[in-house]
């Protein structure tokens, strides 16, 4: 009798776990089709040039004032004072190309996610709605590294893109 009610526990059990439905996608190549990656890409890139030109401008104007003040000081028309004060202007414009710098990377991270996270919310939610309605337990992610082996997951990517709308 025991050994008939553990015979039906595992059957029960196995029938369990292979009902259970699992997919995977995978993201970056998800990613990868959808048009508005690429369009926060090319605004991404946009805004990284606009803020290289103007650093650039920046160091060009640091660069012909210190050429400047170097031909001025070898020319011995400086008095001492004058020299200090245009040595004290250099440095605040060189702490300013470099408060630049660093703000700039700052801005880069911040215009990357205001231009991602509606994207990556948005397929999370498409990922969300394709597992809720298919009725899978659960949805990996294909494109990490953590996953070694899929035996009988799905592969979802179609599913998403649908819902995605594409």
């Amino acid at each position: 009798m025991r050994l008939l009610f553990s015979m039906l526990a595992v059957v029960l059990t196995v029938g369990f776990a292979s009902a259970q439905k699992v997919g995977h996608v995978h993201s970056i190549q998800l990613l990868s089709q959808l048009p508005e990656i690429a369009v926060a890409d090319s605004l991404l890139a946009i805004f990284q040039v606009e803020l290289q030109a103007k650093g650039d401008s920046m160091l060009t104007a640091l660069q012909t004032n210190y050429q400047a003040y170097v031909k001025e000081s070898q020319s011995g028309t400086l008095s001492k004072i004058q020299a200090q004060t245009k040595e004290a202007a250099l440095q605040e414009q060189q702490t300013a190309l470099q408060g630049f710098e660093q703000a700039g990377q700052q801005l880069i991270m911040a215009k990357r996610q205001a231009l991602y996270d509606p994207i990556l919310n948005k397929v999370d939610e498409a990922i969300k709605q394709v597992g809720k309605e298919e009725g899978y337990q659960m949805i990996f992610d294909s494109s990490v590294q953590a996953m070694v082996f899929t035996n009988g997951a799905e592969d979802i990517l179609s599913k998403v893109l649908a819902k995605l709308g594409r």
